[in-house]
């Protein structure tokens, strides 16, 4: 029988809905030109949904990809965010 690592469970649910990317240089004190020019070159995570024109800030994926960097073990329960 293989031995498990002992480590805690940390459980985060934060509150980061994706916003526009008007709110989000609001919320970060940037301009709109200096966050359309990070979605243009990839370095934040946004997506659009279906056809709008309407481009969101993908906040909960900057969440797991810092803490993926941070070297955190990140899993996301498949049973409770089943489509």
């Amino acid at each position: 029988m293989e031995e498990k690592e002992d480590r805690p469970v940390v459980i985060i649910q934060p509150d980061m809905l994706p916003i526009t990317l008007e709110a989000y240089a609001r919320k970060t004190n940037q301009s709109l030109k200096a966050v359309r020019n990070q979605h243009s070159r990839g370095t934040i995570p946004t997506f659009q949904m279906g056809k709008a024109q309407t481009v969101y800030v993908n906040q909960a994926q900057m969440i797991m990809s810092s803490l993926e960097a941070a070297g955190w073990d990140i899993r996301v329960p498949k049973d409770i965010h089943a489509a």
